[in-house]
This record gives structure tokens, sequence and C-alpha cells, in this order.
């Protein structure tokens, strides 16, 4: 999954507003896309366009999806 060139969709605020898509291609880009974007929004969703299956989930700024990412979350 990780080593293909694929575009994620975006991110999510609470009140369920998608915002524009941004390409993303490999799990460094994805950690550090959700690593700035915690801190402005409620809701982080990252998904596979093709069956919109979530790929990586932040809310209130702590990983929930996948699980070996659980491991980055900071109190």
């Amino acid at each position: 999954m990780w080593g293909c060139v694929r575009m994620y969709k975006g991110y999510m605020d609470k009140y369920g507003r998608y915002y524009s898509p941004v390409t993303l291609k490999e799990a460094k880009e994805i950690y550090d896309y959700c690593q700035l974007q915690k801190h402005f929004h409620y809701e982080i969703r990252i998904v596979e366009p093709t069956d919109d299956a979530i790929v990586v989930q932040v809310i209130e700024g702590m990983f929930v999806f996948p699980e070996e990412w659980k491991r980055y979350n900071t109190v």
C-alpha cells in the first residue's frame, strides 16, 4: 500500500466538511501532513480515493488508525 503513487484525500473538520484533496505519495508524507494538520483540525482522515477507505485517522490530535501509528501519540 505505501509504495504506490496515489492521491489521498485530505482532511475533515468536526463539522464534516471535506477540504481540497492533497497528493500524498508515501507514509512519511502522510505522517508529516497529519502532524502539521492536527494542530488546526479536530479530525483528519486520509483515505484511499478509489474506495474511500480510511488509511490514517487522527482525532483531537491523536492517531486512532492504523493501530501501529498510535505509538506516535504524545501526551
